[in-house]
Parts: C-alpha cells; sequence; structure tokens
C-alpha cells in the first residue's frame, strides 16, 4: 500500500494552499533552514509532465522545536517508509487545524506550491 501524506495549515480548508496531500514517494529531501524550521520538498508534478519547466518545487515549512531536526526527520522519514501509517496509508504529518502532529516537536506548517513561484534555496 502507498502512503500519502497530509499537511494543513490553520487556515481551514477552503482555499488554495490551505491543505496538501502528497505520495509519500514523492520526498526528495529535507533540509534544515533555521534551529527551528526546515523544508520537505516534493517532486512537482508539473515539472514531470513538462508542462511548467520553470516553477519550482512543492515543498512544507516545518517549525519545530529547537534543535528537534532529527527527531523530526526520523519521524517523517518513518511515516515514509510505512512506519506510523493507518491501514488507509494516511499519514498526518502536520495539521494545525487539528493540533495534530506526527512529532510533538513540530507546531507549525507553511503550505508552498509552485504556484507561489518562490523558491527559498533562491
Amino acid at each position: 500500500m502507498k502512503n500519502f501524506l497530509y499537511f494543513a495549515d490553520a487556515g481551514g480548508t477552503d482555499a488554495a494552499a490551505d491543505n496538501m496531500v502528497v505520495p509519500a514517494d514523492n520526498v526528495i529531501g529535507i533540509n534544515a533552514t533555521a534551529a527551528t524550521t526546515c523544508n520537505l520538498y516534493f517532486k512537482n508534478p508539473r515539472i514531470l509532465e513538462g508542462t511548467d519547466a520553470d516553477s519550482t518545487k512543492n515543498y512544507v515549512e516545518l517549525t519545530y522545536t529547537s534543535g528537534k531536526y532529527k527527531e523530526v526527520c526520523e519521524a517523517i522519514v518513518g511515516a515514509i517508509n510505512g512506519a506510523p501509517a493507518t491501514s488507509s496509508g494516511f499519514v498526518v504529518v502536520a495539521d494545525m487545524n487539528n493540533s495534530k502532529f506526527i512529532s510533538s516537536h513540530i507546531s507549525a506548517v507553511i503550505i508552498k506550491t509552485a504556484d507561489d513561484d518562490t523558491n527559498p534555496d533562491n
């Protein structure tokens, strides 16, 4: 069974980029950006389809307890590999609307999509 990762910011679920479900095998990396934040990058379907070669990757920015990058990564990698998955394969990584997180160290998420046309690494 394939696992899917769920992310929701505090904006509800009624607008673009309020939430996102991504196949776990679309994760391409996790990059610490500060002592309390990291970006989780995903393959961009539009790049793979060749319809928008100039767009940036989809990613989420996670905020967590200072110095807990490794623990956050371990929880996410465990989800990708199926450790905490439910029988449905649906894994909540960060849901700010319901205060549910895959790790007790995570406290917030910001969802960025290729439509934002931003790239934090540039």
